[in-house]
């Protein structure tokens, strides 16, 4: 038996997180990870050839300046670093036509303006008062544990308050239609949206600000996403504390009420003596703490876990010369953008291919977003070669099975890549060195948190959002069972993005119930201040 202040299953980024900030409180933790690497949804790998990087899973981190582990955990000096490309987004439509976003406001509101003064004007508007304005507000609400609506409002009064929680009378077409005009435009906004896994269901609207304040802020980690978890496991293992592989969880003991220890499948026990947490999805928590423990309530939401209508499939490539796209002539610098969007054309193509995900068919319209990493930060590739990739909206059941990712794989990875070459013209046997098609079985493999390639470890509607995430009686990280605490993407309001808000709210809560002392100052309490 080992003994420890406390212990941490899963080595994603949220348990990471938590780790290294107790760690600077003081506590020696022990994180455990089953696979032979840690990381979770943060790997970078190179499944084609040798050089060429890819980021698996994780590659858009939006907002990312905000953080505040960012400056708490000082991970520039453990080697974490980002690049936030001057061009951000890249809508591009089949008749050449695209509309571009960049850092720059007043160059993203002339591409709108191509399309609609109007819905320009409204951008511009919406930006200085989400991105600028309601920042602080913004930031607040996901790095702290979520509050109950009666709350929140008493929390945000004046007309600007009602205006931001006004979003949630919305679905996602609805909070889209309110704001713009042009269908074009509307589309693109959708698309931002919808690549989130937010998913067309009434009071998603909520998300829209949110949505809107991030739109310019995407950034890449220099170098794969690992490097995020690698600098993350750097700060805790120099602080004492320890990172355990090759460690399947068996069991989270409970004695008298009390998270004391977990048990390995290997019959190795680690005894936790002041706090057990899990950054594994919360149904599986449930079940290996003993369901008895939580009320009905807890037990029928967990065990009915939504996990989404669309999963997570992204098609590789290894190329020689980064994708040259047709929309350039157009605006030159969509070949510049971080984030590229194509297949849709209209709000009706997404609401076919949402259609399409939830009744199990491989889109007939195929769409969703990508990137060319390489074009950003050179170190993805080697000098002579670059990286891209797409991520389709696809199910996890596919055309009767998801046995069918496995058994018709080539195929699949055909259709992508013949629609991606309606938009670009140099993606052919020349160009391409290799490719490899990542499939929600794969994502399976990877993650056992992403159930059904899941990318946000549960589907963001509203059920599972805010402080039903993953359910009210567990949304502050804490559980009915003493010294057991949840980290992981499917606890606390936004959790599934890439922001390490559920292993930060998580660590705060163990430090206030255990009266630690803080080596950084706390994110304060959400609030509209005038």
């Amino acid at each position: 038996m080992s003994t420890y202040d406390g212990v941490i299953i899963g080595a994603g980024h949220n348990s990471l997180v938590m780790a290294a900030y107790l760690t600077k409180a003081g506590l020696k933790v022990a994180v455990l990870e089953r696979n032979d690497r840690i990381g979770g949804g943060c790997t970078t790998e190179e499944p084609t050839l040798p050089g060429y990087r890819f980021n698996i899973h994780s590659n858009f981190y939006m907002g990312f300046r905000h953080a505040p582990l960012m400056r708490d955990l000082e991970l520039y000096r453990f080697g974490f670093s980002f690049v936030e490309p001057l061009v951000q987004q890249g809508t591009m439509f089949k008749d050449g036509k695209c509309i571009v976003l960049q850092q720059d406001l007043e160059a993203s509101c002339a591409a709108i303006a191509r399309f609609s003064k109007r819905d320009a004007e409204t951008f511009r508007d919406l930006s200085i008062r989400y991105d600028r304005e309601m920042r602080p507000l913004l930031t607040s609400l996901r790095y702290c544990a979520p509050l109950a609506p009666d709350v929140l409002r008493d929390r945000l009064p004046g007309p600007q308050g009602k205006e931001f929680l006004s979003h949630s009378q919305y679905d996602l077409f609805g909070v889209i239609k309110h704001y713009f005009e042009e269908e074009r435009v509307r589309t693109m906004f959708a698309a931002l949206m919808h690549v989130g896994t937010i998913e067309n269901a009434p009071g998603a609207g909520a998300m829209f600000p949110g949505t809107m304040a991030a739109v310019r802020g995407y950034t890449l980690p220099v170098g794969g996403s690992a490097s995020f978890t690698r600098a993350l496991a750097r700060v805790l293992e120099a602080g004492g504390s320890t990172i355990i592989t090759d460690a399947d969880v068996r069991e989270i003991v409970v004695k008298d009420g009390r998270a004391t220890g977990v048990r390995l499948d290997d019959g190795g026990y680690l005894e936790g003596t002041r706090f057990i947490a899990s950054g594994i999805d919360a149904p599986t928590t449930m079940r290996i703490s003993g369901e008895e423990h939580y009320s009905q309530s807890v037990r029928d939401k967990l065990n009915n876990w939504y996990w989404g209508n669309h999963s997570s499939v992204t098609l590789h490539l290894a190329l020689k010369r980064p994708p040259t796209y047709r929309s350039a002539a157009y605006d030159a610098n969509v070949g510049k953008a971080f984030n590229t969007f194509f297949g849709m054309e209209s709000l009706d193509d997404i609401e076919a291919s949402f259609h399409a995900c939830e009744t199990g068919r491989f889109p007939d319209i195929l769409m969703g977003n990508g990137a060319c990493n390489s074009a950003v930060d050179p170190l993805y590739s080697p000098a002579d070669g670059h990286v891209a990739f797409w991520w389709p909206f696809a199910p996890y059941s596919v055309d009767g099975s998801p046995a069918n990712w496995d058994a018709r794989g080539e195929e699949y990875a055909a259709r992508l890549l013949e629609n991606w070459r309606v938009h670009a013209d140099n993606l052919d046997g020349d160009n391409i060195r290799a490719s490899h098609l990542c499939t929600p079985l794969d994502y399976e493999r990877l993650n056992i948190n992403m159930v059904q390639g899941a990318a946000r470890m549960g589907a963001w509607v509203p059920s599972q959002l805010g402080i039903n995430r993953p359910h009210p009686e567990l949304s502050g990280t804490r559980t009915p069972i003493a010294g057991l605490y949840l980290c992981g993407s499917s606890t606390t309001g936004t959790g599934g993005g890439l922001n390490g808000a559920p292993g930060y709210i998580a660590a705060n809560a163990v430090v206030d119930d255990l009266g630690l002392e803080r080596t950084w100052i706390p994110m304060p309490a959400p609030e509209w201040r005038h």
